[in-house]
């Protein structure tokens, strides 16, 4: 390893740590500073060097790279609760960053969905002066009664319960207002949020589907976006903001972890949900939603059917599908739970 002409150092996890080798030139310094949840190391006579690498161990979220003058900034985002230590070897020379969590020598046990620090948000869309899409059943009535089956189910398991409304209401008369409310109680107080909805198409259409937030080309997936915002130019500007949002997450490393949680649960609740139901499968998707764009905790939507399909509409208004439907969010949500990625 004759210089620091790698594009990322090498990375290793053991029980508790993670550590962080990198490769320096004979004839290279080094400086460090620790700023918060960030340590710096500037190398000087280096390769300058541009990367940015996502890890998501339980010490380190990841790190970045940008040039200076005469070398390259190294960052590296560790994770709340964390010390580290640097050492130099020799033979060739390296620079190793080794990370700990300050329980590291009696590990944590595995989070499970009984944990009792486990707080689950669930947002039923919709409600009062807003009902949603309408067709053979109403949106804000069966996304309602999906939600509180489904805390029944959780709360049976041990886990806590936060429903935004638990009834025929909105939270503010005002769009705006009503979707930051829900979006405020995605908090780090909490452990997850789930917003459920029910889609509607011009054209025939059947089947489930998962959101989290980002950005997105798909001109579907953007009026989709748009209806959920609100509609009109009110759904117009907050999905815009809701845009410029996702482009400022792409630079920010602990968003981006929380994000990659935040698909790993999409990706668990909808094969639940499928598994359960036996619907259509229409995917995991990114999107500008603008109730999860500020979730600082994992975050997803969940489109559980189309109102208007003539088959799928009416089993949307039925007990027992609303049923298999909380069968499978609890599912989905229980698995992420129990797979400890819930830890922040």
């Amino acid at each position: 390893m004759a210089s620091l002409g790698l594009a990322q150092p090498r990375v290793g996890t053991e029980d508790g740590l993670t550590r962080l080798v990198f490769g320096i030139p004979s004839e290279a310094s080094y400086s460090l500073h620790r700023q918060n949840n960030e340590v710096s190391i500037r190398f000087q006579g280096t390769p300058p060097r541009t990367l940015r690498t996502l890890l998501n161990t339980p010490q380190v979220v990841g790190y970045r790279a940008t040039p200076s003058a005469g070398g390259s900034i190294y960052v590296v985002t560790l994770r709340a609760g964390t010390r580290y230590r640097t050492l130099e070897l020799s033979n060739p020379r390296r620079l190793v960053l080794e990370v700990r969590g300050h329980a590291a020598t009696h590990p944590r046990p595995r989070s499970t969905a009984r944990a009792p620090t486990a707080v689950v948000v669930l947002d039923p869309g919709h409600g009062g002066i807003d009902p949603g899409a309408v067709g053979l059943v109403r949106e804000e009535e069966a996304v309602l009664e999906v939600a509180l089956l489904t805390r029944r189910l959780l709360e049976a398991r041990g886990i806590q319960v936060v429903l935004t409304r638990t009834g025929d209401q909105h939270l503010s008369p005002n769009k705006a207002t009503d979707l930051g409310l829900r979006a405020a109680m995605a908090d780090s107080k909490r452990t997850l949020f789930v917003s459920i909805h029910a889609n509607a198409a011009e054209r025939a259409a059947q089947g489930i589907e998962v959101y989290y937030f980002g950005e997105t080309i798909d001109q579907r997936l953007l009026s989709k976006a748009i209806l959920e915002n609100g509609g009109g130019m009110l759904g117009q500007r907050l999905t815009q903001e809701a845009r410029s949002v996702a482009q400022r997450l792409m630079r920010d490393l602990l968003a981006q972890a929380n994000l990659k949680f935040s698909e790993q649960l999409a990706l668990k609740t909808l094969r639940s949900l499928v598994r359960e139901t036996g619907a259509v499968s229409r995917g995991v998707h990114t999107a500008p939603f603008y109730v999860i764009r500020n979730a600082r905790i994992p975050a997803i939507l969940v489109e559980i059917g189309f109102v208007n399909h003539p088959e799928e509409g009416r089993k949307l208004a039925t007990r027992a599908y609303r049923q298999q439907l909380a069968n499978g969010l609890a599912g989905g949500i229980t698995a992420f739970l129990n797979s400890g990625n819930a830890q922040r």
